[in-house]
């Protein structure tokens, strides 16, 4: 058995990054465009730009670089700060992941 959890960062008492917005960073980097970001997991454009504004708002500097569309459309992609995010957030994740499996051991909880 492993433990799973979910983990979300606030800022100033606001939800800044968690599971949803990381896959839209990660998304958005991989496609270099919120639309097709927003297509590949099932979101919203609008809903893709809210969580995009959440994180802008919280964030110390900005995540994206966007390029205004034109005859091949626009593009964004991810500022170094951006990138750093989903590294950090992700090393979080997999440190809190390890110490629970660590604390967690089955056989000494009662459960098997």
């Amino acid at each position: 058995m492993e433990i799973k959890s979910r983990i979300w960062i606030e800022k100033d008492g606001k939800p800044f990054l968690g599971y949803g917005k990381i896959a839209l960073l990660k998304k958005i980097e991989s496609k270099h465009s919120i639309t097709a970001a927003a297509k590949a997991l099932n979101m919203s454009y609008k809903k893709a730009w809210t969580l995009i504004r959440d994180i802008e708002q919280l964030a110390d500097q900005p995540i994206l670089v966007k390029s205004i569309g034109g005859k091949s459309g626009g593009s964004s992609t991810l500022t170094p700060y951006g990138k750093q995010l989903i590294t950090e957030f992700e090393q979080l994740n997999t440190k809190c992941e390890t110490f629970l499996n660590n604390e967690f051991k089955p056989e000494t909880n009662g459960i098997s």
